[in-house]
Order: C-alpha cells, then sequence, then structure tokens
C-alpha cells in the first residue's frame, strides 16, 4: 500500500482553528474560488484573494503559505462536501467501485478550471500542501473501502486507488476529460473483479 493509503494525516487539517479564525478560513476560501472563477486560478494570487475577503494579505498568510496551499485547501473542502456513496447491498463490484469515485469525478468534472489549479498545486512538495494531499488521498480510500463492503481488501483498495489517480492525472493534464474517469474505473473494475 501506499504511504497515502497506509496511514491518514497526522491531524486533520485546521482542526486547531478558532470558531473565528474557521471563519476567516471559509471567508478566503469562498473568496479564491470567487477570484478563480472571475479572473482564472493562473492569474489568483493571495493578495487578490485575501482583498475579495476583505482581509489583510497578512492575514491571509497566515493561514495559507501559498497559493498551492490555498487550492490545495479548496480541493480538500471540495472532497469533505462530497456526500458518502450509498451502496446497495447486492450491488455488484463494479458498481461498488464506480459508487465511490463518481462524486469525486463530478465535482472535478463539474469545474474544469479549478481542477487544472488543483492538479498543479496538489503534486506541490510544501508541507502544507502534502498534509491536504494526505488528507485527500485517506479520505478517497476510506470512501472507496465502505462502498466495497464485502469486497474491501488491502490489494483491490490499493489497486484501485492507482487506477483513479492516473486517470484523474490525465485529466488534470488535459490527456483526457475528467467525464472519462468513471467509464474508465468501470472498464478498470471489470477487468479486476474478484467475484
Amino acid at each position: 500500500m501506499t504511504s497515502i493509503e497506509a496511514s491518514p494525516p497526522e491531524a486533520a487539517p485546521r482542526q486547531w482553528l478558532s470558531e473565528r479564525q474557521s471563519a476567516t478560513v471559509v471567508a478566503l476560501l469562498d473568496a479564491a474560488l470567487e477570484e478563480g472563477r472571475e479572473v482564472g486560478y493562473d492569474k489568483l494570487t493571495i493578495r487578490s484573494v485575501a482583498q475579495r475577503a476583505g482581509l489583510t494579505h497578512t492575514t491571509a498568510y497566515s493561514y495559507f503559505t501559498s497559493k498551492a496551499h490555498l487550492i490545495a485547501e479548496l480541493h480538500w473542502r471540495q472532497v469533505r462536501s462530497i456526500p458518502a456513496p450509498e451502496v446497495a447491498d447486492d450491488a455488484t463490484f463494479v458498481d461498488r467501485v464506480c459508487a465511490a469515485f463518481e462524486g469525486p469525478a463530478a465535482a472535478l468534472a463539474s469545474d474544469p478550471n479549478l481542477s487544472r489549479a488543483v492538479f498543479l498545486a496538489i503534486v506541490s512538495d510544501e508541507p502544507d500542501v502534502t498534509r491536504l494531499r494526505g488528507a485527500v488521498g485517506a479520505e478517497l480510500v476510506e470512501r472507496l473501502r465502505r462502498a466495497l463492503g464485502p469486497h474491501d481488501d488491502a490489494d483491490l483498495v490499493s489497486a484501485l486507488f492507482m487506477a483513479y489517480s492516473g486517470a484523474m492525472m490525465l485529466a488534470g493534464t488535459g490527456t483526457r476529460d475528467f467525464l472519462e474517469v468513471i467509464p474508465r474505473m468501470r472498464m478498470v473494475a471489470r477487468l479486476i473483479d474478484p467475484t
């Protein structure tokens, strides 16, 4: 298993914030979405996001160390907001795999500009981004494990997570479309179906 799958991040992102600080983070993330949609994520800066949120850039930098960190946290918020997959008891292995990944893939497909920005940000080796990447990976693996139910097997989870990660990388680079991710995962699941 990869390190993402082996253990969750040391601490959930932002768990130490007060209510007021949490509200500031939410305001900055909301402003980042607005700014990114208006001017493009490539032109977004911490300073412009802070200004849009009505905060100083020094306040923004106390919460986000970089643009990559800000965009990675947008992605973490996006992943956490996706409802857990609903899987019928009699669902096939293939349907279980697709149920696990449909929500995350659809969320990325719904905003391709943000998704490309996420792809560029999430590969950063900055400590804050690394922590968020681990949190996102752990959440996706947990979604898959819950969806697989009786088919939950460490090797299957690892193989499926790697296939999903590869499909998302192809979509993030523009080689494929995010809408192709689920049909490709359906094909992969059929190929490795243990039932």
